[in-house]
């Protein structure tokens, strides 16, 4: 009788999925009372813990690769093409992703998705992004005895992906030029990827009498970066409105 109690089912109701069926038996058998869970809402709590393990193991990853976390939903997929001109930097930046190799070379005013874009793409390659303010700091601290300066160089050089933003907010230097021309050189000779992203204009595009300005990519770049970039990269200008400012403006209500 007993056996035959533990074998038999019943049919309870979800408030959720409605009618399904349990043995309350086997509950009291082992010493557990109250009604019988739900299997599909068992079977969803476990989806909505793995989704948050995963995006838990996303972030831990996404910050080692120095991702801010005003990027961490940042993707090809919620990219905002709304026009046609954002919408072949997209393609562009996808079939990037998928053949890594050579340069990008992200121009333009601020909120064009520059960014949004290269860390898209850093986040299916792997790597890491810095401001070119970030690695100067770093080689500075370097020089104080905080960190090797061998060892900020080799992962420079060596991740799988590298991109440099803000290229155009650092001050001219030597040192600037050196680290730069160094860690473009290695990576050219490895053959491994590169991202650059500036709020600047080339030098045919300047419209000051003398260029190039302070706002022409090539004021900031020495001519061994300049030929591997006509070597072997894409130069991507985005004219597009600051997406940012427009926001802005309708919540100002302009």
């Amino acid at each position: 009788m007993q056996a035959a109690a533990i074998n038999e089912c019943k049919t309870f109701v979800c408030d959720i999925h409605g009618e399904y069926t349990s043995n309350p038996s086997k509950l009291s058998f082992l010493g557990l009372g109250g009604k019988p869970y739900c299997p599909i809402c068992k079977k969803e709590e476990e989806q909505q813990e793995y989704k948050k393990i995963k995006k838990q193991i996303e972030i831990q990853d996404w910050q080692k690769m120095n991702i801010e976390k005003r990027f961490f939903e940042s993707s090809f997929d919620n990219f905002n093409a709304y026009n046609s001109e954002l919408a072949g930097h997209l393609g562009t930046c996808c079939a990037f992703a998928d053949y890594p190799t050579g340069k990008l070379v992200m121009i333009g005013e601020n909120g064009n998705g520059k960014t949004h874009l290269a860390i898209s793409i850093l986040k299916k390659l792997g790597g890491k992004i810095y401001t070119a303010y970030e690695i100067g700091l770093k080689l500075r601290k370097s020089y104080a005895g905080e960190a090797k300066e061998w060892e900020i160089f080799n992962e420079l050089c060596t991740v799988p992906l590298l991109v440099i933003d803000e290229v155009e907010k650092v001050k001219d230097s030597e040192s600037k030029q050196h680290w730069f021309s160094y860690v473009v050189g290695k990576r050219y000779d490895k053959r491994l990827p590169i991202i650059f992203i500036a709020n600047c204009h080339t030098k045919s595009d300047c419209k000051e009498v003398q260029s190039p300005c302070p706002k022409c990519l090539e004021y900031h770049l020495e001519n061994d970066v300049l030929s591997r970039i006509i070597e072997d990269g894409i130069i991507m200008k985005f004219n597009s409105k600051d997406y940012r400012a427009e926001i802005r403006a309708i919540r100002l209500g302009e």
